[in-house]
């Protein structure tokens, strides 16, 4: 188990609910409870590391759930003791299982679901993997490990598609409005107006 910066810090407060950050375990890795503030209901997206820390962060709140963007090693390392002592559902897209090595207690497709008053999307942004998905709230996106400050997600593994994740940025990410709120797996935000110009250079570096 890695470090676990002190939290939860607010990250986004919208309409009616509100998302905090956790960063934990060796690679930094952002842990978000998004959580609807009349029901306190709520979701984790990616139990990366540090499961005290997490539940810690969520003791007032009902978690319906654990989204996971990804497969990768570092986003799901808590997710056995946090799904367990939450009795909460590990959600993770079918296309990422082999990667995971863990097989989820659902199956996490695109569409829309609700957490109180809250209505939350899932969109399927392949690229960095074939499965990786982002979380869209009003005003925010949490990216995973799709889109970050000054570029996309690593796409250098044998699973991995450069062309496919800038297909997912530029037609799921860049349709949101400018002032989007981009919640990344690692890192500090950024916004959808401040990454949109630079798509272009991107293309034209391969990375």
């Amino acid at each position: 188990m890695g470090h676990t910066e002190l939290g939860p810090i607010p990250a986004h407060v919208g309409e009616g609910f509100r998302i905090d950050r956790l960063v934990t375990g060796p690679l930094d890795n952002n842990v978000y409870v998004v959580s609807d503030e009349a029901s306190r209901s709520g979701i984790i997206v990616d139990a990366a590391d540090d499961a005290e820390a997490i539940l810690e962060a969520v003791e007032d709140v009902d978690v319906h759930a654990i989204v996971t963007t990804h497969g990768h090693w570092d986003h799901h390392g808590a997710i056995p003791d946090v799904s367990r002592a939450l009795e909460a559902p590990f959600l993770l897209h079918r296309l990422d299982v082999d990667i995971a090595g863990k097989q989820p207690d659902r199956y996490l497709d695109e569409g829309v679901f609700d957490v109180g008053s809250t209505s939350l999307s899932i969109v399927h942004t392949p690229g960095h993997t074939p499965g990786s998905v982002c979380v869209i709230a009003d005003g925010v996106v949490m990216t995973g490990d799709t889109l970050f400050p000054g570029g996309p997600g690593a796409t250098r593994f044998p699973y991995s598609s450069f062309d496919e994740i800038i297909t997912s940025i530029r037609t799921q990410l860049f349709a949101l409005p400018d002032e989007t709120v981009v919640l990344p797996g690692h890192g500090q935000p950024t916004t959808i107006g401040a990454e949109r110009p630079s798509l272009d250079a991107w293309i034209t570096r391969r990375w």
